[in-house]
């Protein structure tokens, strides 16, 4: 208990008589000058001063000689000295001060060893020696205090605690482990606190009591440390959806959610994961912002060209950086200002993408400082006019649709050392990623992530602000009227310095209970609690002194517990990072809450505010967060559950509790109202691909597309649509457009052994190279450590890929092995027929380039593909049916020989399999003949249930096979009859598929998609 300020000491009064109390005269009136009583001066009239004059005064010793210093030295030994001494040894003082002594009233009259004051004393010690006999025999009382007080006389509800925290909350029984013989100590403190306060409320003391010790011994960084999670390059791959653009080339983390298409990246991880994941957040679950590809740049050969003015510049290597400056490492939270846009888009749309409320992530950075760098290259801070103002600029090497990415910040900031303004070329203790701005970027902790340049190629020092396209029209807060950004008031507000985002803001999310989480009601009932969690994270290195949740709109408030990453503080006081937040709550009262909302305060004690500021660029949105409960009945055992919505999900997820605004929704019909009458199939749509921008969603029917250009475009943006829409697609293709979609976003994760992933591109490395002429060769290739099955299924292909300029080429190819499950070894062979350059053409691109790469290179593998598969002894899974066929035919041309040798080879070297097979292959000359041998020899061991006919178009003198093309006649002399128990497989060249073998089956009575299917 802290020390009371003040304590009473009540003595007993009968109080006044009852003719005192009739005698009292009304006050009311003006009664200034009554006799004895205290007047608006402090003073009795009619009564000379009280105590100046005294019964028994003693004779006072002689004047003090003048010195104050005597004086003083009279006193130290006991001496008593007056007012009249005081006056007579008084200092000088200063012209246009008061007079004054420097001695009180009461120390002269009352504190002084005078003889009345010794016998006044000397009556109250007895008068208090009575008083105490008397009360010996009463019980002590110990002195009540405000807060009980309070409890005992005001109502509960303005005095007691909320009842929703648990009454056994986890940090009591994570912090508290009491030996045997402190247990009857804590007993005996529990029982005192019990008579005070609820079992709840003593939890909530308890954590606040573990949290002053916490906070109180938080440690600082020295910037040497080094960060507590690694790099995991096992979880980055390529998307698929980089494969037709320029970022082809980079891997990335399967555990972003994309918000901006295909191309370029701009993501964050979902909530959970991220929390999940720590307060030092991984590379893979780092949000990404870009603004166009990515530079593909070297350390070797990258370069910062620094100018610092007056003709004084200097170029640094990467080496320069890293070995002659000493670099810091510490921790930063980095924020997308655009954080929790999409909140905002539901009230109005903005001119900016959808960010959920992921756009924000706490890493290591490692680097020199900038100051250092700006040093070494001249600047001279003396040389820097105190009158004036000066920036410091940076530039990225990127190259975004508007020209260079350049922005700035005052050069005070960046000079002055307890800013930490980096220049990293570290994340986490690894080499930035490129999407992370390698091999160096500006890291300026406390501001908006806009502010930290990737790709850093340029510093230069400059007496205005910057006057980029990315600095003016970008990273801004304007007033909510101006809803454009053209016009003569969104000219003059875009280039104002005051509507610049720098320093970020506050700012707290609740992340558990996740979007879509269900708790079930039951679980209430026996009492448990739930945690709630979440982040809260603020700029300019203030720390978030106290973070708080509301269950019913605001009206109370309950306390959370802070988490910091550990050593958070620099420099005495400066937080660059975030933290993460819980509180337990009874599910009783989660049951009954009307939200969940969240708020946060700072040093300077502000909060959030409880609504959000719509403004045209949807930056810095931190109203509460507030997520809303819905009791639900749906599950099969009709069990009762809260399920939890969160304002929005990021990207095109639809399924928060904020709904979109009416304006879009008309917008949205007047669109579809306005399409062209025109239909389009399929196939009309496959027949025409883009290039270019649209080439990653041209030419294909994706049901991102339009959900990606609704998230992204605003109202103007729709109304221009109108000049471009063709029309719309048929019922048949946009059917088929949705299932794929909800194919794709409900496929399953691959077992950790298996190498292959359905939407990701991950390496394999060239592990050796074999020719069997003529210009054909047998490629082993291996799977990355750690995976020791392909996992490709009979029949199924995969997509070898490769990284050129501005997409990723691509081609399907069939492994010739391993066939069976005892065949995977970690590695998988391909058979390739090269197509060489001649004097007319350049040849087969990946045919050439494997061929050329040297041994040990990687390349881009993705699958499976296709959806026939053979499980053995003629049954088949064709689009997820099954079926069953004894009597197998295969046409096959040229390369398009192996995924039919595939199945081939499966139902040979299967014991038991039974099925027959006939086979037609189709080449130009007896030298195309691939994998000749290996099929003779399942020829000559299947005992008559195989047979191969070879056919060639230019057959040399010495060929004795059939001679021609593949047409009817030899059609039906080599494959099986059609019928029930037949199939025929074919691959091979499009015209002999399309214009002789195809139309020779469907004659013969073979049917599309029945018993005829291609690889």
């Amino acid at each position: 208990m802290p020390p009371l300020p003040h304590r009473i000491e009540m003595q007993r009064h009968p109080g006044s008589s009852q003719q005192d109390i009739e005698n009292e005269p009304d006050w009311a009136d003006n009664r200034e000058h009554r006799i004895g009583y205290t007047n608006r001066q402090d003073r009795k009239p009619g009564f000379t001063h009280e105590g100046d004059e005294r019964d028994n005064e003693d004779a006072f010793e002689a004047k003090a000689s003048g010195k104050l210093q005597n004086l003083r030295s009279r006193i130290r030994k006991g001496e008593l000295v007056d007012f009249r001494d005081i006056v007579a040894n008084q200092e000088a003082h200063s012209q246009g001060w008061r007079y004054r002594l420097d001695w009180s009233e009461d120390w002269i009259k009352n504190v002084e060893d005078w003889p009345a004051n010794r016998q006044k004393r000397k009556s109250e010690e007895q008068a208090q020696q009575q008083q105490n006999t008397q009360e010996n025999s009463e019980t002590e009382e110990t002195p009540q205090q405000e807060h009980e007080w309070k409890r005992a006389t005001q109502p509960q509800d303005d005095t007691k605690h909320h009842d929703a925290y648990p009454s056994d909350a986890k940090e009591d029984k994570e912090n508290i482990h009491p030996d045997e013989d402190s247990t009857s100590k804590i007993e005996s403190e529990y029982q005192k606190l019990r008579n005070k306060y609820s079992p709840q409320e003593i939890a909530l003391l308890r954590n606040l009591q573990h949290e002053k010790v916490y906070i109180s011994q938080l440690e600082q960084n020295d910037g040497k440390r080094a960060s507590p999670v690694k790099i995991n390059r096992r979880q980055l791959s390529i998307d698929e959806a980089d494969q037709f653009s320029p970022d082809n080339w980079i891997p990335r983390s399967d555990k972003l959610v994309r918000l901006t298409g295909k191309h370029p990246l701009n993501a964050e991880p979902q909530l959970t994961p991220l929390f999940d994941a720590g307060l030092i957040t991984p590379n893979e679950f780092h949000y990404v912002r870009n603004h166009g590809a990515v530079p593909r740049l070297l350390w070797e050969t990258h370069k910062l060209e620094v100018n610092v003015g007056k003709g004084r510049s200097s170029v640094f290597t990467m080496d320069n950086i890293r070995i002659n400056f000493d670099p810091i490492n510490v921790a930063v939270s980095l924020a997308c200002d655009g954080n929790r846009r999409k909140e905002l888009n539901m009230i109005k749309r903005s001119k900016g993408f959808n960010w959920g409320s992921g756009a924000v992530s706490c890493a290591y950075w490692r680097g020199p400082l900038m100051r250092d760098v700006l040093l070494a290259a001249g600047l001279e801070p003396s040389t820097l006019r105190g009158d004036k103002r000066f920036w410091v600029n940076f530039e990225g090497a990127d190259e975004p649709s508007e020209g260079k990415y350049a922005t700035c910040i005052p050069i005070q900031s960046a000079l002055d050392p307890t800013n930490d303004v980096i220049l990293a070329y570290e994340m986490n203790d690894s080499p930035l990623l490129p999407d992370h701005g390698y091999p160096l970027r500006v890291i300026i902790p406390g501001y908006v992530g806009g502010r930290s340049v990737k790709w850093l190629q340029k510093l230069w020092i400059s007496d205005e602000e910057n006057g980029s396209h990315y600095h003016i029209w970008d990273n801004r807060v304007l007033p909510s009227f101006v809803t454009e950004k053209d016009g003569e008031f969104a000219e003059t507000l875009f280039r104002h310095p005051d509507t610049a985002c720098n320093e970020q803001n506050l700012n707290s999310v609740i992340v558990k209970p996740a979007q879509g989480e269900r708790i079930e009601v039951r679980r209430a009932w026996k009492g448990e609690t739930y945690r709630i969690e979440g982040y809260a994270h603020d700029g300019g290195g203030h720390e978030v002194q106290r973070v708080e949740v509301s269950l019913d709109g605001g009206r109370t408030w309950l306390y959370c517990i802070r988490k910091f990453p550990q050593a958070p503080i620099r420099h005495g006081s400066k937080f660059w990072t975030w933290l993460h937040w819980h509180i337990d709550i009874d599910i009783a009262y989660l049951l009954r809450c009307e939200s969940i909302a969240v708020r946060c305060f700072n040093v300077f004690k502000n909060t959030q505010p409880q609504h959000p500021s719509w403004n045209i660029m949807g930056m810095m949105n931190n109203c509460w967060y507030i997520v809303r409960p819905e009791i639900v009945e749906d599950r099969p055992d009709g069990a009762t559950e809260i399920l939890w919505r969160h304002p929005t999900e990021p990207g095109t997820g639809d399924e928060g509790w904020m709904k979109l605004f009416t304006e879009m929704q008309i917008a949205n019909a007047k669109q579809s109202a306005g399409t062209p009458g025109k239909q389009f199939t399929r196939a009309e749509v496959e027949k025409h691909g883009g290039k270019a921008t649209i080439l990653g969603h041209a030419g294909k029917l994706d049901q991102e597309t339009s959900s990606e250009f609704d998230s992204i475009h605003d109202g103007y943006a729709w109304s221009k649509l109108n000049e471009c829409v063709l029309g719309t697609l048929t019922t048949k293709a946009s059917n088929y457009l949705t299932t794929t979609a909800r194919s794709r976003s409900t496929s399953t994760t691959q077992p950790a052994h298996i190498a292959l992933q359905p939407h990701r591109w991950v390496p394999v490395t060239l592990q050796s190279r074999h020719s069997i002429p003529p210009g054909t060769r047998t490629y082993t290739l291996s799977l990355q450590p750690g995976k020791t099955a392909l996992g490709l299924q009979t029949c199924q292909h995969l997509q070898l890929g490769f990284h050129l300029l501005d997409r990723m080429h691509i081609r399907s190819y069939t492994p010739t092995r391993p066939i069976l499950s005892t065949d995977e070894n970690g590695t998988f062979d391909l058979v390739v027929k090269t197509y060489f350059p001649t004097d007319d053409q350049p040849g087969g691109a990946m045919s050439n380039i494997l061929d050329c790469i040297a041994i040990g290179e990687q390349v881009e593998m993705r699958g499976p593909t296709g959806e026939i598969t053979y499980g053995g002894n003629g049954d088949f899974d064709v689009e997820g049916k099954k079926k069953h066929w004894d009597r197998v035919s295969l046409i096959l041309g040229g390369s398009g020989i192996t995924p039919g040798y595939q199945l081939l080879a499966r139902i040979c070297k299967t014991e038991g399999d039974e099925t027959e097979v006939r086979v037609i292959d189709a080449n130009k000359t007896e030298g195309d003949i691939l994998l000749k041998d290996e099929m003779e020899a399942f020829v000559q061991g299947s005992e008559g249930r195989v047979q191969v006919t070879h056919v060639l178009s230019h057959p040399g003198e010495g060929w004795s096979g059939k001679r021609g093309h593949v047409g009817k006649e030899v059609v039906r002399e080599n494959l099986f009859q059609p019928g029930k128990g037949s199939v025929v497989f074919l691959c091979g060249p499009p015209t002999m598929i399309q214009k002789a073998a195809l139309p020779a089956l469907t004659e013969w009575g073979y049917e599309e998609e029945e018993n005829c299917f291609g690889f």
